[in-house]
């Protein structure tokens, strides 16, 4: 219906993404596991005309655990007002809140707290974001159930927002200011709602073969005062050799979680290699060796 609205004379363009995520893990007490962790299929369907992109159309699918669960992810529609001053976004989308804007975890070896603090990277709503000079702002209105299931209308309720800054000759500084609230549940604890208010400031640094990615945030989740951390340094060794570092820490009233992560990164002609040792004294399992093969595959039409 929304393509309706739209003026005559749009061309249209798809990218069509596969990836793989096979991963094998050996843990406290020697304990292995292993098989698919992510296999995810999207279509993207971009409509534009003489002055850019107008309207986009993006599904994403993913079964997790060798086929366990399988869902659609992300599934939007986007319309772009001039020179992306402002979007509007409506459907099932990322959630506009630190460095979930421009970075995600869910591919790689180590993990980031924003489960701790927002319940979900992804939930249903409208958000409205833009760029306007050196200035990106996005914020949020959603349902609060996450990409696990949509049992009413209107929801809970959850708020996000961030505005951020791209500073430097070459945009190798970004910096944000993050706030969320609302409450969420699970798809197991439908009856049961977590109301989160917290905050936070991120950072994005290029620093020549250096990239540091950093977050912090506070607030109140479940009526316990919370705090939680995130750094994370990819460091080019050679062309198609990383090395990666990152630090993850949540502080939840008298609950302390922490990991620590240390591995590298190989880029094969077909594929991705990564390796890497996780390390948690506060959390479980305590000791964590990891191994993954990862492929991408995107074509344009």
């Amino acid at each position: 219906m929304a393509l309706m609205f739209l003026p005559l004379g749009l061309r249209a363009a798809w990218n069509i993404s596969a990836d793989a995520d096979v991963r094998s893990r050996l843990t406290d007490g020697l304990h292995y596991e292993g098989g698919l962790h992510v296999l995810g299929a999207s279509a993207r369907k971009t409509f534009s005309d003489r002055k850019g992109d107008r309207f986009t159309l993006f599904v994403l699918v993913e079964a997790h655990d060798n086929f366990s669960e399988i869902m659609p992810h992300e599934i939007y529609g986007r319309y772009k007002g001039p020179l992306g001053s402002w979007n509007l976004t409506l459907g099932r989308f990322g959630l506009p809140y630190g460095l979930l804007t421009g970075f995600s975890s869910s591919r790689l070896l180590y993990d980031m707290p924003h489960r701790a603090l927002i319940g979900h990277n992804v939930d249903n709503g409208l958000m409205i974001s833009g760029v306007v000079g050196m200035w990106d702002y996005a914020v949020g209105v959603t349902q609060g159930y996450g990409p696990h299931h949509t049992p009413g209308f209107p929801g809970h309720g959850l708020a996000t927002a961030r505005l951020g800054a791209t500073l430097g000759y070459a945009g190798d500084v970004i910096l944000g200011l993050s706030a969320a609230h609302g409450k969420t549940s699970h798809a197991h604890e439908r009856d049961e709602t977590t109301e989160r208010t917290v905050g936070g400031v991120d950072a994005t640094l290029y620093l020549g073969r250096l990239l540091c990615r950093m977050e912090l945030n506070g607030g109140v989740v479940d009526q316990r005062l919370t705090a939680a951390g995130f750094a994370g340094l990819d460091y080019a060794l050679l062309s198609r050799l990383d090395v990666n570092v990152a630090v993850t820490g949540i502080r939840r009233g008298d609950e302390t979680k922490d990991a620590w992560f240390a591995g590298v990164t190989y880029t094969l002609r077909w594929f991705t290699l990564r390796g890497g040792y996780r390390y948690a004294w506060h959390d479980e399992p305590h000791h964590q060796a990891g191994l993954q093969i990862y492929r991408l595959f995107s074509a344009n039409f």
